[in-house]
């Protein structure tokens, strides 16, 4: 779903847009103060590009946020797995595993607080599982919380596909935008000075301007480069 990010986090869609649009005019502004006339007839489009730029960063943050957690899930999810069958096998109750385990990832570790919660108000241990697991962004997170609540502890298991596929995406990531970061802080300075020296700007007010163009730049090449990898 386009905007399942917002939803996880009950993030109003229209505030969510108002936020970039004000961050994106706000940088826009600030950097119109901050170059000056240095760039000349290509300062109307530069700021346009930045404010673009700006606007994405922000309003992309929630799905950053949300790729996070899943990977965090993700990972969290096979220490559930093995937690949750060692409790299993030892009380061979499926109610007091979930009371006794304890995931480290802060969602996870919630979700399983609200099943324990729901059985001791009398609610079955399979749709306790179900519905505290409905928001987890990991699906193999909630299958781990629903294996517990549905199989034996000689049939439970936790797979870490997920995980894999998600090691994998963040790999492939690193891969194609490292390079792309790497580039544009190679070239940026290279074609700055070369526009200074074909335009013929020697002043010092001049080549601040330009200095604080690069370093905006190189600043928006990072984050754009960062803003799919999953921490």
């Amino acid at each position: 779903m386009k905007f399942a990010s917002f939803e996880a986090f009950s993030i109003s869609i229209r505030r969510m847009l108002a936020l970039g649009l004000g961050a994106a005019a706000l940088a826009g502004v600030g950097l119109g103060l901050a170059l000056g006339d240095v760039l000349g007839e290509a300062k109307t489009a530069t700021l346009l590009v930045v404010a673009t730029l700006v606007f994405y960063v922000t309003v992309s943050a929630p799905r950053r946020l949300l790729d996070r957690q899943r990977v965090a899930q993700a990972r969290e999810s096979l220490l559930l797995s093995a937690s949750a069958l060692a409790c299993l096998k030892v009380t061979g109750s499926k109610s007091k595993t979930f009371m006794l385990v304890k995931p480290k990832e802060k969602a996870l570790s919630a979700a399983v607080k609200e099943t324990a919660r729901r059985i001791l108000l009398g609610v079955r241990v399979g749709p306790a599982a179900a519905e505290s697991s409905s928001a987890l962004a990991s699906y193999s997170a909630a299958a781990a919380m629903e294996s517990v609540a549905t199989v034996s502890a000689r049939e439970f298991a936790g797979g870490d596909e997920e995980s894999r596929g998600l090691a994998m995406s963040m790999e492939l990531s690193m891969e194609t935008k490292l390079p792309v970061f790497m580039t544009v802080c190679f070239f940026a300075p290279i074609m700055i000075m070369l526009y200074a020296v074909f335009s013929h700007i020697y002043q010092p007010e001049q080549l601040v301007e330009l200095g604080a163009f690069e370093f905006v730049v190189i600043d928006l090449s990072f984050y754009l480069s960062a803003a799919d990898r999953s921490q």
